[in-house]
């Protein structure tokens, strides 16, 4: 993704060039399932008190993504929206409203690449 400072260049304004960047919220891990999870809403979360239990939901739609810190010392439990699945890497596509595992300290990217269906692309 360009800077913002590159996007300018290009004759976007100051505002429209951070927003095509993505937005930011810090977010706290909430509930016990997916109907109950905290909601993630920007494109770039940094999610604090996942304790193996609560866990957050995506917003993005079908070509988008979400970039998730869990900034926790426990897993992260996150859903795909109602009726979606989030592959897990390693052992397949997941199971629609699955929760996925996001580990301790990592980033994870989720895209969205049909109305079912979220790819994850883990940090190490």
């Amino acid at each position: 993704m360009s800077l913002a400072k590159e996007v300018m260049g290009g004759g976007f304004s100051a505002g429209q060039a951070i927003a095509l960047g993505g937005g930011y919220a810090a977010v706290t891990a909430a509930g016990s399932a997916q109907g109950d999870a905290a909601s993630l809403t920007a494109s770039n979360c940094v999610v604090a008190s996942a304790d193996g239990t609560k866990g957050a939901i995506l917003t993005c739609g079908v070509g988008d993504s979400q970039t998730v810190f869990n900034n926790s010392g426990s897993t992260l439990k996150v859903y795909g929206q109602t009726g979606t699945a989030i592959a897990v890497p390693g052992t397949g596509l997941g199971s629609a409203n699955a929760s996925y595992a996001h580990t301790t300290y990592a980033v994870c990217t989720y895209q969205r690449i049909t109305s079912t269906q979220y790819i994850v692309t883990k940090s190490a």
